[in-house]
């Protein structure tokens, strides 16, 4: 009997279907992928599961063992949890979506010690916690990728010290606080994502070699802020670079607490006390505050190891219109411009001078496409040489 073409196409899927996995079933210490379908438990699948191994989320609403801290909770290295947008953890009543690594409190004294290695988690929505959709501490290598997180109280992804991580692609909104949030690591890099709807849209706090790149920020506070924020395990924020980013129309009402309830609506990005920060090529408009303001850091005075001014600050090649059009009565201290740089320290309620930063000269401008600055001719006298 002649084969039939339906037949053909049945096996050539297969074989293609095998030669993707066979690879990844085949590789030392990785076994097969393990299915979680609907109404099952996501925590027990990564209770099973070995270095190297895939953890697959089907479709459907997934939650926890009511008392938990988190819906799921990852204390084992080389973890890879997978799913489409249809696969929802639903952490209503849990702190956390997930939680990767001790849930440790942070002190001055130093980050704790690396505690999971290569975790990654691939799509799936994580929505309603009480704190943060993705919690992680003291882990190396990981990624958060093309997922969804919606509506978790303070923070949508929320790496604290950690280290060469990547967080790409994501659509983020309804945060309190930041959106996402990196503090306290080193070489996390944050691509590509939609950030709507939250108080801070990407925050790098305390936190060094860190890039910030082709983000869409639009509809919350503030786009991007760096900070340094005392009584924390690294006294700094350095080397961050920020750009290729649209950032425009953040003019939703501050919600935050703690410091971002200090940041003013209608702004685009922030840099307090950090250093060694370059703003290149982004495109910034119609936030009602200002575009760009770099500023001396208040916090200092609450943190002795903090180094209050900002040095070697870069902004170029950025374009900026129609900002600063409607400041914040409440929170700005300034006139509203698409360009704010004020190197000395002043109180950021009364705005009264505090500290002068001795030496300002290492901060340069060069390139932008802007309408206002202010204090006026202030990017004109830090033209970079």
């Amino acid at each position: 009997m002649p084969t039939r073409k339906s037949d053909l196409s049945t096996s050539l899927a297969f074989f293609v279907a095998l030669a993707i996995l066979a690879p990844m079933l085949m590789a030392p210490g990785c076994g097969p992928p393990i299915l979680v379908h609907n109404g099952e438990s996501i925590q027990d699948a990564v209770d099973s599961a070995q270095p190297g191994q895939t953890i697959l989320v089907l479709p459907g609403t997934y939650t926890g063992t009511p008392g938990d801290a988190a819906v799921v909770t990852v204390l084992k290295s080389g973890i890879t949890i997978k799913g489409n947008k249809n696969a929802v953890i639903d952490a209503t009543g849990f702190d956390f979506g997930i939680l990767v690594g001790p849930n440790l409190p942070l002190s001055p004294a130093g980050c704790p010690p690396v505690a999971v290695t290569d975790f990654h988690l691939n799509g799936l929505t994580v929505k309603n916690a009480d704190d943060s959709g993705v919690k992680m501490i003291s882990v190396d290598r990981f990624s958060i990728n093309y997922g969804r997180q919606i509506d978790n109280f303070e923070y949508g992804p929320f790496p604290i010290c950690s280290s060469n991580g990547e967080i790409r692609g994501n659509y983020v909104s309804g945060s309190h606080d930041a959106a996402i949030y990196v503090g306290d690591s080193d070489s996390v890099n944050v691509y590509d994502n939609y950030v709507t709807d939250s108080v801070a849209g990407i925050e790098i706090e305390n936190t060094f070699n860190s890039i910030v790149s082709g983000n869409t920020l639009t509809g919350n506070t503030g786009g991007i802020l760096a900070f340094v924020l005392p009584g924390l395990p690294q006294p700094f924020t350095d080397q961050v670079l920020i750009e290729d980013n649209h950032i425009f129309d953040n003019n939703r009402d501050n919600t935050g607490s703690g410091a971002v309830a200090q940041v003013p609506i209608g702004t685009g990005i922030l840099i307090i006390g950090a250093d060694n920060v370059t703003v290149r090529n982004n495109d910034i408009t119609g936030n009602d505050s200002f575009g760009i303001a770099a500023i001396g850091n208040p916090f200092s005075f609450f943190d002795p190891r903090i180094e209050p001014f900002v040095d070697d600050l870069l902004v170029e090649d950025n374009t900026l219109s129609g900002n600063g059009l409607n400041p914040d009565p409440l929170r700005s201290f300034t006139p509203g411009a698409d360009i704010i740089f004020l190197p000395d320290v002043f109180d950021p309620a009364s705005g009264t001078l505090l500290l002068v930063d001795p030496d300002p000269s290492d901060n340069c401008f060069t390139n932008n496409a802007y309408d206002v600055d202010f204090p006026p001719g202030i990017v004109a006298a830090f033209q970079c040489i």
